[in-house]
């Protein structure tokens, strides 16, 4: 019996996958990633599952940044952004940025996203005060960016006393490596491990959990994109989700993921036992409902990052929708 229903599952879920082809518009789709930053649907990346479900070509593009997949949707060259940072998806909105977001890609402790101060410093988060007046690298806009904020918060040190310069975690882990910077906040398994070679995290994973910090990644998509091929948005999603099942069950080639997300088979699965793949059905009743976590993320992010020219929204539901979401 199992065996027929996993069948007819599995039958509704590619004529799904043809029809949603069959009425789309795009004749190519162009997705935002990042690498050093491994997720199970880069398995179905590398064996083009996607494109044989949209039936179109598939054009992935790494950023170094959420903030600068929100410039590449704005200026055209990008449809969907996969594990864009909660953080730049709201000061996308707050700007007005016309993209939305359809799901949670990624929940993770601060193993995947952390601040790292310099041994030659001599500070740790007894005295972490001692980073005021000094240079720190924080990639602006960004979930590295609200992760230094509400860890200097825990340890009470004033962010704003810091000589805070804009860079993306790369570049960042260079710095601290090479005693530009006092500490460096940063993502990605290969910047955050060149980065602890010459220093420590401020708060441990386990401490920062205790503090309330933690991350979300999403999905957003642009309204044009979201207008013109709602079937494509609904494949993706499915996809992934997929491949996300197939990895909680055990069954994910990591050492194809590791090779596409550009680190050692360890680091990969190292990173990746931080990660959570929520289910659509946890999504949709835990983080994207009504009063659910990532609503309350988006209250509080969209409040903290706010400006006077980019006020925070009365009401982020506007912006998120879990229409696309694959049903029970």
């Amino acid at each position: 019996m199992r065996k027929i229903i996993s069948f007819i599952l599995g039958s509704i879920f590619a004529l799904n996958l043809m029809v949603s082809s069959a009425f789309s518009a795009a004749n190519e789709v162009r997705i935002a990633f990042f690498l050093e930053w491994a997720t199970p649907n880069q398995e179905a990346k590398v064996k083009k599952t996607f494109d044989k479900a949209f039936g179109v070509p598939v054009k992935w593009t790494n950023f170094a940044t959420g903030g600068e997949m929100t410039e590449a949707m704005l200026s055209g060259d990008i449809d969907i952004s996969y594990s864009q940072g909660l953080t730049p998806f709201v000061n996308a909105v707050n700007a007005k940025a016309p993209i939305k977001l359809v799901d949670v890609a990624v929940l993770y402790g601060m193993g995947g996203t952390t601040c790292v101060v310099a041994n030659s410093s001599g500070i740790t988060k007894a005295n972490a005060s001692e980073l005021e007046g000094k240079k720190v690298a924080v990639p602006l806009g960004t979930m590295a960016d609200y992760v230094f904020r509400e860890t200097m918060k825990a340890v009470g040190a004033n962010a704003d006393a810091m000589q805070v310069i804009d860079m993306n975690p790369e570049d960042g882990s260079a710095a601290i490596v090479n005693g530009d910077v006092a500490m460096a906040c940063l993502f990605g398994g290969a910047s955050i491990e060149k980065a602890l070679e010459v220093g420590k995290r401020v708060l441990t994973v386990d401490e920062a959990k205790a503090a309330g910090i933690a991350g979300i990644d999403v999905v957003s998509v642009t309204n044009k994109f979201l207008k013109e091929n709602p079937g494509m948005v609904s494949t993706f999603i499915e996809v992934t989700h997929e491949a996300n099942a197939n990895h909680r069950a055990g069954k994910s080639n990591m050492n194809l993921i590791a090779k596409d997300a550009g680190m050692s088979l360890d680091a990969t699965k190292g990173q990746m036992s931080g990660f959570e793949f929520p289910d659509a059905n946890t999504i949709k009743s835990k983080y994207m409902n009504k009063g659910g976590i990532l609503m309350k993320y988006l209250d509080v992010m969209g409040n903290m990052f706010a400006t006077a020219e980019n006020p925070a929204l009365k009401d982020y539901s506007k912006v998120v929708t879990t229409d696309y979401l694959p049903g029970l």
